[in-house]
């Protein structure tokens, strides 16, 4: 079988809430283990997450998918974890602790550390 070649940086967009699979072998390509900090897990064994809902209004979109390990995917969808991203394998993210990280093809930094407002 012969697979079309996927350009990281060709940018992607479809209106459907389902994910094409050349979109999610695109993010997988970008940024191969788990977006969320310090984990490993290879983002073949992830689920193509959106940066924000779809039903809040996020796109399907190439700049707006991260492989997130169904461990993961949970803590962001019910917990205060949040993340963005700034290109295709960049994530710059917030914890519930006041924590600012950036997970940037596999390492993870800290970037600041600012208590939530209580």
């Amino acid at each position: 079988m012969i697979k079309p070649v996927i350009d990281l940086e060709d940018h992607h967009h479809t209106d459907a809430y389902a994910i094409p699979d050349r979109l999610t072998e695109q993010t997988r390509l970008a940024q191969p283990v788990c977006a969320f900090p310090w984990c490993e897990r290879p983002a073949r064994r992830c689920d193509t997450d959106r940066i924000t809902a779809h039903g809040d209004g996020g796109p399907t979109c190439s700049c707006h998918l991260a492989p997130l390990c169904r461990r993961h995917h949970r803590a962001k969808t019910h917990t205060a974890w949040a993340h963005d991203t700034t290109d295709a394998a960049t994530y710059l993210w917030r914890s519930p602790h006041g924590l600012h990280l950036i997970k940037d093809r596999g390492e993870t930094r800290l970037v600041s550390a600012h208590p939530p407002d209580e």
